[in-house]
């Protein structure tokens, strides 16, 4: 929950006029995909630890594990779901006007860095002698506009598009947290006598 806490309301904490450049540009680019490896990492990490308290007598030790390791995820998810779900709302309503004016002071250098950094690259290509085909690959410049559009705050009407992301994040990271437990080894998880472990 941290973690989706801190994906969100980033801009509470950082002041663009004073961040450089390469650092806003790096936040905006990758922050939900630093979030949602974070998520992932602790699913797998959870579904490796976990260890079943219920043992059915018809299920393999396996199955009870790719059970268990699914549910972590799932309780993940929900966890996460319910964080960015009251961090969406609050940028939609009490913190609206502070993400704002981090859209405001952020957008121009934002665009500057990706812009000059896309410039770099493309020089190095054509003195590489690149085809055209692959400098013509390159991303269009990043214009400001559509960077400062990104950073404004959601709408209440996108709450439920943050409602369909927690289904589909519950579903990625059930699968995720049942197949760690199935791949964990059987030597380090022996098979059960059908008695749970003590407390």
């Amino acid at each position: 929950m941290v973690a989706a806490l801190v994906a969100d309301l980033y801009f509470l904490v950082l002041d663009p006029v004073n961040v450089v450049d390469w650092i806003l540009t790096v936040i905006h680019q990758y922050r939900t995909s630093l979030a949602l490896a974070t998520f992932v990492f602790v699913t797998i990490l959870a579904a490796r630890r976990v260890q079943p308290v219920r043992l059915d007598p018809d299920a393999s030790w396996r199955a009870l594990l790719v059970r268990d390791g699914a549910m972590c995820g799932v309780v993940i998810a929900t966890m996460v779901g319910i964080a960015l779900l009251l961090s969406a709302t609050l940028q939609a309503t009490v913190f609206a006007e502070p993400m704002r004016t981090y859209a405001r002071e952020a957008t121009p250098k934002i665009a500057s860095y990706s812009n000059s950094e896309l410039k770099e690259v493309r020089e190095g290509r054509v003195r590489r002698g690149d085809s055209p085909e692959k400098i013509a690959a390159l991303p269009d410049p990043a214009k400001p506009g559509e960077v400062r559009a990104s950073l404004q705050p959601p709408a209440l009407r996108d709450l439920g598009r943050s409602i369909a992301n927690f289904v589909l994040r519950a579903v990625l990271l059930g699968v995720i947290g049942g197949v760690t437990g199935a791949l964990r080894r059987s030597k380090s998880d022996p098979e059960p006598t059908g008695e749970p472990k003590p407390g």
